[in-house]
């Protein structure tokens, strides 16, 4: 993945998936981490790295110009 995209995020000890922006990859010894920026259930925005596994890529229609349809 090149460039910013939208993801579906898993943070830690939340049971729902929450729409986030990836900004960057790296690896690590752990193996692959995005940083991310979402808004968490209370509103507040979080950016932070999660693991690749915590990460889904939002698919877009490229008619609607959202994710959302």
């Amino acid at each position: 993945m090149v460039g910013v995209r939208h993801v579906w995020v898993r943070p830690a000890f939340v049971p729902v998936e929450l729409p986030g922006l990836l900004i960057e990859w790296r690896c690590d010894d752990d193996g692959w981490r995005g940083l991310v920026s979402y808004a968490d259930r209370d509103g507040r925005i979080v950016t932070e790295w999660l693991p690749a596994g915590n990460l889904r890529p939002i698919k877009s229609s490229p008619n609607t110009g959202s994710a959302y349809g």
